[in-house]
């Protein structure tokens, strides 16, 4: 079960890595319309499965590139290439990372190093290119101190600042405001995709956290089969 397991305990159901475990960066300004609808996956999906979404409306795609199990994912780069070949728009990665094991530059390194090894280029297109990195952060019980998190937080963005890495934030106000406390906003400079599964992919139900006035994008809904594929729907 190669997704992140939903959260049971929240009073939303977001993403999450469960046992084998489950960025960050759109280069669009948010609009008063929706620009369009993606799907994010975790697990790995065929090209046959992304034409068939292509065709259902979702015409972007977030791959899983960063396991919670502090490790790459090995199946992100046939997903990527799956992607792009299905028909998608545009393709950008995710990374979630693991704040128990700590070293969030080398973590970040450690994720550049893999995409640079399977041909991997921020900007470029087919057949492995991508435009963003996610950073998913999430699950307050898995890490530390607020002051410990919010200096592993900051170690993510020096590493990727380090790459010349577009990123961006993945989290809610429940998961964010728990982990790093109400006041930090430190992640604010950057887009934010957060999470509300209501159903509605409008952003009417935003409210202000971390800083982030508005969102750059939302994840309203998951955990679905379309097309014989794990996904979780995303507008923008």
């Amino acid at each position: 079960y190669q997704r992140r397991l939903h959260w049971e305990f929240q009073t939303w159901s977001p993403k999450m890595v469960g046992i084998t475990g489950s960025v960050i960066v759109a280069l669009l300004l948010v609009g008063p319309a929706l620009a369009g609808k993606g799907v994010d996956v975790s697990s790995p999906t065929s090209a046959s499965a992304f034409a068939c979404l292509k065709g259902q409306g979702y015409d972007f795609a977030i791959v899983r590139c960063y396991e919670s199990i502090g490790s790459p994912d090995p199946n992100c780069p046939n997903t990527v290439k799956a992607a792009w070949d299905g028909g998608m728009n545009q393709v950008d990665l995710y990374m979630f990372p693991d704040p128990s094991a700590g070293n969030p530059d080398g973590q970040v390194d450690s994720l550049m190093a893999f995409l640079d090894r399977n041909g991997m280029k921020q900007g470029a297109g087919k057949p492995h290119g991508y435009t963003s990195i996610w950073m998913d952060i999430e699950g307050p019980q898995y890490w530390g101190s607020q002051s410990n998190n919010r200096a592993f937080f900051e170690g993510l963005l020096h590493g990727a600042k380090t790459h010349n890495a577009n990123v961006g934030v993945y989290s809610s106000a429940s998961q964010w405001n728990p982990i790093f406390g109400s006041d930090y906003s430190a992640g604010s400079a950057y887009p934010l995709w957060f999470a509300d599964y209501n159903g509605d992919p409008s952003f009417a139900d935003f409210t202000r956290f971390g800083g982030w006035d508005h969102p750059q994008m939302k994840q309203y809904n998951g955990n679905l089969n379309i097309c014989g594929a794990g996904v979780d729907v995303n507008s923008r």
